[in-house]
């Protein structure tokens, strides 16, 4: 990736020295209006940006600014996560202003866009950037490793990424192993998977591919069978569940046990299923994602695995403040897992297949 050009390249441009392009620039000293028009023209030709951060220390301040960068946010808990470190950041004295795009469109033209304005925001020199990885399209990414080369920091959550930064890791290959696992333990063996649209190309940092990865993981791992029939694709959140009861109640042959990736969903599946007759857990086992309250207050307490909001928030803020500190350990990768809440929802099959 091309370097920025600076005050220096400029200078260079124009054989002159640096300080009467800086004066230039600014605004500042006895230069001549033809000089200033020149240095400008060039400056721009040249694609120079002032170095905000430069400016501050040269005034002896210091931006107390982390940005927030974030590909998802919704009703649930993505957006959860982000409050908690705004709350904590805030707590230590930092603005932290929040910048997220619309990422359903994977195309090469809106990720070169959303790059763009990533890139115009590295340029504000802010002291450190959290990034919430998931659903970010690479060229985002590269920006933020651009940035950090040229001194920033970055700490980034959830998916784990390919750069050299701090990350906290939330496993959601893992979790949705464990999810898999536990109604394989119970005694089922016609498993289905109902989670939102998989975006096309798969995004190694869309956790719907991680999730998928985890439940194929537990079904071989018992000599089970994939079934793509038992594989649904529906909108998030409690339409997505009123959609997947659609889906499922259409099957002549359906699966005894799900394992749906929120609990939101998995609420609007089991009240739709029951609405329709179906006698819950004894006709289908449920298994949810994350522990939302919901879980607890669904028709039949739903067994469920957690996504440790405060745990991931508390590790990002924890790991930033050491290196706005000025450590210099290699970058971290923290792992977060999740803990299984057993409910009323998983028994065993009727009948073991």
């Amino acid at each position: 990736m091309r370097k920025p050009t600076t005050l220096k390249d400029v200078a260079g441009a124009l054989g002159m020295h640096k300080s009467t392009v800086s004066l230039a620039l600014s605004g500042k000293g006895t230069i001549s209006a033809e000089t200033r028009r020149r240095v400008t023209q060039v400056a721009h030709e040249l694609g120079y940006e002032p170095n905000v951060l430069a400016q501050r220390l040269a005034r002896g301040t210091e931006t107390a600014t982390v940005q927030i960068l974030s590909g998802v946010l919704d009703v649930g808990i993505a957006t959860e996560k982000i409050l908690l470190i705004q709350q904590e950041l805030s707590a230590h004295g930092f603005e932290v202003p929040l910048y997220t795009w619309h990422s359903h469109s994977a195309s090469k033209e809106n990720s070169e866009r959303q790059a763009a304005q990533v890139r115009g925001l590295c340029r504000q020199r802010p002291r450190a950037i959290v990034c919430a990885v998931q659903r970010l399209p690479d060229a985002i990414l590269q920006e933020l490793d651009a940035y950090q080369a040229r001194g920033g920091i970055v700490v980034s959550y959830d998916t784990e990424v390919p750069y050299e930064w701090d990350q906290i890791v939330f496993d959601r290959e893992e979790n949705a192993y464990r999810a898999a696992k536990h109604l394989l333990e119970a005694g089922h063996r016609k498993l289905g998977l109902g989670m939102s649209h998989l975006r096309e190309p798969h995004s190694p940092t869309d956790p719907q591919v991680h999730r998928l990865r985890g439940f194929q993981k537990a079904l071989a791992e018992f000599g089970v069978p994939f079934q793509s029939q038992w594989f649904f694709h529906t909108s998030t959140y409690e339409r997505g569940g009123a959609e997947l009861a659609k889906q499922f109640l259409a099957l002549e042959d359906r699966p005894t046990a799900l394992a749906i990736v929120n609990d939101y969903m998995a609420m609007a599946l089991m009240t739709e299923l029951t609405r329709a007759g179906m006698r819950l857990p004894d006709d289908l086992s449920l298994i949810g994602h994350d522990n939302q309250p919901i879980a607890a207050y669904c028709p039949v307490p739903l067994t469920t695995l957690t996504q440790p909001t405060d745990t991931i928030a508390e590790a990002v803020v924890a790991q930033l403040r050491e290196r706005l500190q000025g450590t210099n350990a290699p970058p971290a990768r923290i792992p977060i897992e999740s803990v299984l809440v057993k409910r009323e929802s998983v028994t065993p099959p009727k009948e073991r297949v």
